[in-house]
C-alpha cells in the first residue's frame, strides 16, 4: 500500500513539474511584452535548423564510417550531435532571460524589429571579434549592463584581472552557458574549476575542493534558515513571542539571498565567512526560541550498545541450559 501511494506521489510530482515547465514555456512565448512578439530575431530563430554545417558534416563522417563497417560507438556519436543540435533558439526558450523578455539583441545587438536578414543583422559581430559585445573579454561588461551587483563584485576578483592583463581567465558564459543562462550543479562546476585549477596547469590546484566547501556551507545555512522558520512558526501557533528570532532569521535570509552575489568575486574565504555568519543568526533564531543543537552521538557507541545486549543475551540463555541440565 505504501508502495503505490509512494508511485502516484511521485506521478503527480512529476505532473506538477511538467504542468509547471509548460506553463513557463508558454508564458515564455505568449505572455512576454509586445516587443518579442515583434522581435524578428525570435521569429527568424526558431524556424532555423538545429543543424549547422559543422554539425550536418559530423553526422556524415558517422554514417559514412558505419556503412564501411568502422567500429566506432553509435551511442557516443548519437550523444554529440544530440548535444550540438540544440539550437540557441531552444536554449533561449528554457532560459529566464526569456521569461524577462531579454532578447538576442539585448547582447548581440542589430536591428531585432527588421525581417530583413542583413538589416537585422547590421552591427552583428562574430564572438571571435574583439570588439563584439559577445567578445570572451567583453562578456562581463555586456552582462552587466542588468547584472550590475554580479559585475562589481566579479571586478574585485582575480578572473576578471586577468581578463583585464589579457590572460587566460573565465568570463560569465563559461559557468552560466551562453543562451542557457543557467547555474551549474556543484558536479558540474567543480568540473569547470578543475578545468583551469589542477596540478598539471599549476593553478592553485586546491580550489575546486575550496569551492566545493563553499557551497556544502552555503546548503547548511539554507538548512539552518529553514529549521529556525519551522521553529518559529510553531511558536507563533503557541502564541510565543517571536520577535528577536525573527529579526535573527531576516539577518541569516539578507545573507543567503547576496550569497549568489558575493559568489562573483570568487574570494572564497570571504565567502566562507559572510555564510558562516548567516549560520550564525540561523542558530541563533533557534536558540532563541529555546531550540538546542543537536549533539552527535559518539561514533559506533549504538552498535556497541546493540553488541553488549546480544553477548548479555547469548550468556543468559546459556547460563538457563546448564541450570535445566
Amino acid at each position: 500500500m505504501r508502495i503505490n501511494l509512494r508511485k502516484e506521489s511521485d506521478g503527480m510530482n512529476i505532473k506538477k513539474t511538467i504542468v509547471v515547465a509548460g506553463f513557463m514555456f508558454l508564458f515564455a512565448i505568449f505572455a512576454a511584452p509586445v516587443s518579442a512578439a515583434d522581435n524578428s530575431c525570435l521569429d527568424c530563430h526558431e524556424k532555423l535548423t538545429a543543424f549547422s554545417e559543422k554539425e550536418k558534416e559530423l553526422n556524415d563522417i558517422r554514417i559514412e564510417h558505419l556503412q564501411r563497417g568502422v567500429s566506432c560507438s553509435l551511442e557516443c556519436h548519437a550523444t554529440k550531435i544530440d548535444e550540438m543540435a540544440k539550437s540557441n533558439y531552444q536554449q533561449w526558450t528554457n532560459s529566464k532571460h526569456a521569461l524577462f523578455n531579454v532578447t538576442c539583441e539585448n547582447c548581440h545587438g542589430g536591428n531585432s524589429s527588421s525581417d530583413v536578414k542583413e538589416t537585422a543583422h547590421a552591427g552583428v559581430l562574430n564572438s571571435s571579434e574583439s570588439n563584439s559585445p559577445i567578445f570572451y573579454r567583453n562578456v562581463p561588461e555586456t552582462c552587466g549592463k542588468c547584472h550590475i551587483d554580479e559585475l562589481n563584485q566579479f571586478k574585485d576578483s582575480k578572473h576578471y584581472q586577468n581578463l583585464r592583463a589579457l590572460k587566460q581567465a573565465p568570463s560569465c558564459d563559461t559557468c552560466h552557458m551562453p543562451h542557457e543562462f543557467r547555474v551549474l550543479n556543484a558536479s558540474e562546476f567543480q568540473t569547470v574549476c578543475s578545468s583551469c585549477h589542477n596540478i598539471d596547469m599549476k593553478i592553485a590546484p586546491d580550489v575546486p575542493d575550496k569551492a566545493m566547501n563553499a557551497i556544502d556551507n552555503a546548503e547548511k545555512l539554507k538548512n539552518e534558515i529553514r529549521t529556525a522558520d519551522a521553529a518559529i512558526r510553531q511558536a507563533k501557533q503557541q502564541g510565543k513571542d517571536v520577535t528577536s528570532a525573527q529579526k535573527e532569521l531576516e539577518a541569516a535570509i539578507s545573507i543567503r539571498d547576496n550569497l549568489p552575489i558575493f559568489w562573483h568575486s570568487f574570494n572564497l574565504p570571504n565567502f566562507q565567512n559572510v555564510t558562516d555568519n548567516g549560520i550564525i543568526h540561523a542558530k541563533a533564531a533557534q536558540t532563541d526560541l529555546g531550540l538546542s543543537p543537536i549533539k552527535p552521538s559518539t561514533p559506533g557507541f549504538g552498535a556497541l550498545l546493540s553488541l553488549t545486549g546480544i553477548i548479555s543475551i547469548y550468556l543468559l540463555i546459556n547460563r538457563t541450559k546448564r541450570k535445566d541440565n
